[in-house]
């Protein structure tokens, strides 16, 4: 008696997760018919699907998972063609398009070009308690304005149960870091992208540093890159101070750097002096390549760190004379 009970109860429960993984690829076929619906009614039949994001706006494993699963369903079908991922990433990194948005209209409308697409797919999920609910939504690539919409409910089965409970697992409490006092910076900028601040300039032999910190304010990646030769120091009293190309081959303003979201990172700018020391004040003008082509930041009030005194050069400390008789 208990065998055959046993032998029931493992049969529910295989009935009830076949069920589940049954609902699950339903729920995908649908939202993936919902998409192809949309983009054959306007007449388009190739594809460039970008990671989805979070209710937050963050790419994570499971919009990545989400995503892969409507490219795979949309071939499956057979009815329109899906930009392979590889090339779609590489061509984005090439043209700077970061994310999809009004802002970067040029960007998107090169890297359709470049790959033949007709629409963007982009999308985002939310975990309710029915499952997981996901909106798929395609973006004109000329425009940048969402054409058309499709949304589904996928239950909490197979890999996508797996991935929710990893996300939902309590972390593990941060260890404490004891930090020292924080030097305020000495200018800042900040645009809707990142901020840039100066946090220290000094002088060393024939170069002028700035040590600069970027803080990336987007949930997405942002390319950071500057005009070699346009970005220099001024003083007050016109004088300027330019970047050394023979110096700068793999600096900011040649290579750029990739920010990750939320995170900052170091880097600086090194300028070649002239016979004509530094006068007041300095300014850097920065002149913008990426992510904004030719946005101009002034950063002033800069003022060189005082250049430490050699023990040598120290005056020696006269001993008292003695007192005349």
């Amino acid at each position: 008696m208990t065998r055959i009970l046993w032998c029931l109860a493992l049969l529910i429960l295989w009935h009830s997760a076949a069920l589940a993984a049954s609902k699950y690829e339903e729920s995908v076929k649908e939202l993936a018919e919902g998409v192809a619906a949309e983009a054959i009614k306007m007449k388009k039949s190739r594809l460039a699907l970008l990671d989805f994001v979070d209710s937050t706006g963050e790419v994570t494993p499971i919009g990545q998972f989400l995503a892969e699963e409507l490219a795979t369903h949309l071939l499956v079908a057979g009815e329109l063609k899906v930009v392979d991922r590889k090339l779609l990433l590489t061509t984005m990194e090439k043209h700077e398009l970061t994310y999809l948005d009004t802002s970067q209209a040029k960007a998107a409308k090169r890297v359709a070009k470049a790959l033949r697409a007709d629409l963007y797919v982009t999308g985002a999920y939310l975990e309710i308690p029915e499952g997981v609910q996901v909106t798929a939504r395609l973006i004109g690539p000329y425009t940048g304005f969402p054409v058309g919409a499709a949304r589904s409910v996928l239950p909490k089965a197979g890999p996508l149960a797996a991935l929710l409970k990893q996300a939902n697992a309590p972390k593990p409490p941060a260890p404490a870091v004891v930090t020292g006092p924080v030097t305020p910076p000495l200018n800042s900028h900040e645009n809707e992208l990142y901020k840039i601040s100066v946090v220290n300039i000094s002088k060393q032999d024939d170069q002028i540093h700035l040590d600069l910190l970027f803080i990336n304010r987007t949930s997405h990646p942002v390319k950071i890159g500057c005009q070699l030769l346009d970005t220099y120091l001024s003083d007050e009293q016109g004088e300027q101070w330019k970047q050394d190309v023979a110096q700068n081959r793999e600096g900011l303003c040649t290579r750029g750097m990739e920010l990750d979201p939320r995170r900052q990172r170091h880097t600086g700018l090194s300028f070649l002096t002239t016979d004509k020391p530094p006068k007041g004040s300095l300014t850097l003008h920065y002149h913008e390549t990426s992510p904004r082509p030719d946005r101009i930041i002034n950063l002033d009030g800069l003022t060189l760190e005082a250049a430490p005194v050699a023990e040598a050069d120290q005056p020696t400390p006269q001993a008292p004379s003695a007192p005349t008789p």
